[in-house]
């Protein structure tokens, strides 16, 4: 279910952006195109080998990237949630995503028409810098996890995904205390595990006092320390 709006919300949610970058009265034409999208059941937002026609902003709920191979099995290879916009690769590369676009039920966003934030780049190309380190960022993540992925233990994987995960999730630099909401079956999907596996590495995990699990998050009270331990700086 879509509604088109205009009114002080839209408004202010593109502010907090990088659109806000440029000031107050450029967002009119912004917020004159921008729609809130609700979701009642997860929905397909667009198939692998379509162009999406929409950046959207996740307001609430998450939204996935699922792959899928010849086999027909599937794998979630990220997971997007509140504050995170799905995506802005979509809207500068001309080859189609190779994974399907999954929004969560229960779920909303702000969606804008990718031909409109083209054309707002191209009239205020200060906005680029913005979006180059927003895309850098998650690429540096995406080397982190590869690195690892590599060369640690189990339970130090788990934990970079963690540790990954919680800064992917909008942990502001020098925030310790994070709460990542993600469940423990999304946890194993996202590394390549069964649940029984994630379930052991999550315990020990716990054990060690590096996380308190909740329902449909984990707490991780010292985000520092759960680095170091994935990155065998810990005994």
């Amino acid at each position: 279910m879509t509604n088109p709006i205009s009114g002080t919300n839209v408004r202010e949610l593109l502010a907090e952006t990088v659109f806000g970058s440029v000031g107050e009265q450029a967002l009119d034409d912004l917020v004159r195109v921008a729609r809130i999208e609700h979701f009642k059941l997860p929905t397909l937002l667009s198939a692998a080998g379509e162009s999406p026609t929409h950046l959207r902003l996740v307001i609430s709920g998450h939204v996935e990237l699922v792959t899928r191979h010849i086999s027909g099995s599937e794998i979630v290879v990220d997971h997007i949630t509140a504050g995170g916009w799905v995506t802005w690769l979509a809207v500068f590369m001309t080859q189609a995503p190779t994974h399907d676009f999954y929004i969560s039920a229960s779920s909303s966003c702000l969606a804008l028409p990718v031909k409109d934030v083209q054309a707002f780049c191209v009239q205020y190309p200060a906005v680029y810098p913005l979006v180059i380190r927003m895309i850098g960022h998650r690429m540096r993540l995406l080397i982190e996890w590869t690195g690892q992925s590599v060369l640690a233990s189990p339970v130090q994987r788990m934990a970079k995904l963690l540790s990954i995960l919680a800064q992917e999730q909008n942990r502001q630099a020098g925030q310790n205390s994070v709460t990542l909401r993600i469940t423990q079956a999304r946890l194993a999907s996202q590394a390549r595990c069964s649940r029984q596996t994630a379930n052991q590495l999550l315990q020990q995990l716990e054990l060690d006092g590096l996380i308190v699990p909740g329902y449909g998050q984990f707490t991780i009270p010292d985000w520092t320390r759960l680095n170091h331990f994935a990155e065998g700086q810990l005994a």
